[in-house]
């Protein structure tokens, strides 16, 4: 899992800056511009590098324990976040970095979603604790980060412009 998040952020790393400035005025019309206020790729992969942190963790204790249901709840909360790829997409009638990647990931992340599922031999209740968990996770870490990342793109701003550390 952690290796399919790296390939699916890489396209937001490469493409959000370039694709934010290239449709900088349809953007600031929105109530909520899609990646937030970052317009930094270097800015954004801090915000991607911490979440990457979040997913070894949980692979290295899903593994560490010999629990997949662990993972299997992050696989799931991942694969969701999908949808909303592909809401920004219908959204936008257009384009919007990270949707090529998430289509070629959903059928892999099915395929190890129904794989780890029987691994597990979870109950359905069981498996709610977990992902309302893992769910919950991912979501409070993403509004952080969404605010934390305008001000790691001030600071690293910051230092490009001053000679001393």
């Amino acid at each position: 899992m952690p290796l399919l998040f790296v390939l699916h952020d890489f396209e937001e790393m490469i493409m959000v800056p370039i694709w934010k400035q290239r449709h900088s005025q349809r953007i600031r019309q929105m109530k909520r511009p899609f990646f937030g206020a970052v317009t930094s790729g270097q800015a954004f992969s801090v915000g991607v590098l911490e979440e990457l942190l979040i997913l070894i963790v949980v692979s290295l204790l899903s593994y560490k324990l010999h629990s997949p249901i662990l993972c299997l709840a992050f696989m799931v909360a991942y694969t969701l976040h999908f949808l909303m790829h592909f809401r920004m997409c219908l959204a936008y009638q257009g384009y919007v970095p990270g949707i090529i990647s998430a289509t070629l990931e959903l059928p892999i992340m099915i395929w190890l979603i129904l794989t780890y599922w029987q691994q597990s031999q979870c109950t359905i209740s069981e498996f709610a604790i977990y992902f309302v968990f893992a769910f919950m996770v991912m979501m409070l870490n993403l509004r952080i980060m969404h605010e934390l990342m305008p001000h790691i793109q001030a600071r690293m701003t910051t230092y490009t412009k001053t000679s001393s550390l």
